[in-house]
């Protein structure tokens, strides 16, 4: 009787939104709360797949900065630094803890502070404005600081929650260098100040290891983390291998994103729940306007892409309502972005059916994408199939292989043709829409539509207009306007974080680009901590999922 019920779920589910049969389903309560594991258990361990941008989460849980990315409205929190002002336009003066020290247990002192932000200084990252942005650091007393900027930039703090600190013997020895995608973990070992030492392995963009081992640090200034005492770190995995291991087995994986398909899986699963929260993140899908198919040079056709896509059927069918509609590439769920579509009418151009089949007809594309978006493009070339679209896949696990032709195509160097490519754009910014504008930055690696002149002056202003007034959010307000009526991208629906988490993991998700791994927890049941008991039957009942209400909801 069992399975007869699954089936007729499984198949009702083909047919309308899951968050229907969800909704019917029995359900015991999530009361992993009640039966926490004691903090940094020897033996615990969790297993996490990470198959977008697994250089900044390990980043982020790795190192540490004076500021540190969060979620909330201004999107950080202090780190090592416990207090600042800012006297001016270009002056920031930062107050240090006292008692730092390195993974490696070495004392952190001010000096440390004033020599890695000089060798940030002339080996900044390279995917805002901070490589063109000059500044003094003095030193006031034993604690205490000054930088002074020589151009104005209000984008200073959010950059500076991605500045790292390294020992002077990480930085003589590998020369952290920022690149298109930050200055990350180029080997492991213990060399920042983060609340995880990277203990195996690397991930900085373009490269990575299939799999990291982290291992908590005894060392991180605030003693109430990290929880759990080792993590390993899986960046490439076949998708439906991994909902197999985490909905199937016990012990292979605790924590993964998923596609919106297989939310029923988790659901159904005897080991794992569903946990969803609204986010900030984005699918962003790329035109190649340097080298692809040359009938995309043609504003109308890419225009005409857009049209013919159906969002609330996308929505309904394809993302089974995990996510909102948005008018732009940038999540509608920026509230910076929300205001605009809310407040301003866009006059879009209109096809008629018969114009839009005489645009698309005969059109072939070349799809480059991981095997984890593939619900999604499936989804897409089912309506675009009515007029005449065709398309042709070439499909990898791993993140670095979209990497390697993403960011080499800006200078015809691809090695692969393609047309179309999908980047799974988590909100590594935090609260800020620039982790989509970027690509409009058209000197940029990132950038694949050519030149653009007009965009290049938005974005110049863009980073010298203050958050939160009302010239700020008339440039951001350019800039989405000019990137819509371009068509510059395939846009589609703003995406919810969709998480199958092991039944004994108590885990929220942040609203944007971070997984805060050292806030994770587990219970006495976890698979780390049970010494080879069988996992209780009343346990396997089907946990409620659970949507989270973030403070920046």
């Amino acid at each position: 009787m069992y399975k007869i019920i699954i089936i007729c779920l499984l198949f009702f589910n083909s047919l309308f939104a899951s968050e229907h049969l969800i909704s019917k389903f029995e359900f015991r309560e999530d009361n992993s709360r009640l039966f926490k594991a004691k903090a940094l258990d020897p033996n615990s361990h969790i297993n996490i797949f990470l198959p977008s941008i697994p250089y900044s989460y390990i980043a982020k849980s790795t190192n540490a900065g004076l500021i540190r990315s969060f979620d909330n409205k201004k999107g950080w929190v202090y780190d090592l630094a416990k207090s600042h002002k800012r006297v001016d336009d270009y002056t920031y003066i930062f107050t240090l803890r006292k008692n730092l020290k390195f993974q490696n247990g070495k004392d952190f002192t001010i000096d440390n502070v004033i020599s890695n932000l000089k060798f940030f200084k002339k080996n900044p990252f390279l995917y805002t404005n901070i490589d063109k942005i000059d500044f003094d650091i003095i030193k006031i007393d034993k604690y205490t600081f000054k930088i002074i900027l020589k151009q104005k930039y209000e984008m200073f703090l959010l950059d500076l929650a991605r500045v790292y600190f390294y020992t002077d013997e990480y930085i003589k020895k590998y020369n952290p260098v920022g690149t298109e995608t930050g200055s990350a973990n180029k080997i492991a070992g213990a060399f920042g100040m983060g609340p995880y030492i990277l203990k195996s392995g690397y991930a900085i963009g373009s490269e990575q290891t299939e799999k990291l081992e982290l291992i908590a640090n005894e060392y991180y200034w605030n003693k109430e983390y990290p929880k759990i005492k080792t993590i390993t770190v899986y960046t490439q995995l076949d998708v439906n291998k991994a909902i197999e291991d985490i909905t199937k087995k016990e012990g292979k994986l605790d924590v993964m994103p998923i596609p919106f398909n297989k939310k029923l899986e988790v659901v159904l699963s005897d080991y794992a729940k569903l946990i969803i929260s609204k986010s900030t993140d984005n699918f962003v899908i790329f035109f190649n306007l340097i080298n692809g198919n040359k009938q995309l040079k043609n504003k109308e056709v890419r225009q005409a892409l857009n049209q013919a896509l159906n969002q609330e059927n996308l929505l309904n069918f394809v993302y089974k309502k995990e996510g909102k509609i948005s008018p732009f590439t940038a999540s509608i769920n920026y509230d910076v972005v929300n205001k605009i579509a809310k407040e301003n009418k866009y006059e879009e151009k209109k096809f008629d059916e018969k114009h839009l089949h005489k645009l698309l007809n005969g059109l072939k594309l070349k799809i480059f994408t991981q095997d984890r978006f593939m619900f999604l493009f499936k989804g897409i070339e089912y309506q675009l199939k009515k007029y005449g679209v065709e398309f042709d896949y070439t499909i990898t696990t791993s993140e670095k292989d979209i990497y390697k032709q993403l960011l080499s195509t800006n200078k015809n160097k691809n090695s692969k043709d393609w047309d179309l490519l999908i980047w799974g754009d988590d909100d590594w910014y935090y609260q800020n829409p620039w982790t989509v504008f970027f690509i409009y930055e058209t000197q940029g690696a990132w950038s694949t539509i050519g030149e653009d002149k007009i965009m290049q002056e938005y974005i110049k202003k863009f980073f010298v207009s203050k958050i939160n007034t009302k010239e700020y959010e008339n440039i951001v307000k350019n800039i989405l306007f000019r990137a819509k009526d371009m068509a510059y991208t395939l846009r589609v629906p703003s995406p919810n974080k969709v998480i199958a988490v092991n039944k004994e993991v108590i885990y929220n998700p942040y609203q944007g680009g971070i997984i805060p791994l050292w806030e994770i927890e587990i219970t006495k049941n976890h698979w780390s901590l049970r010494k080879n008991k069988k996992y209780d039957e009343t346990l396997k009942k089907a946990v409620k999922p659970k949507r989270i209400k973030n403070e920046t909801n």
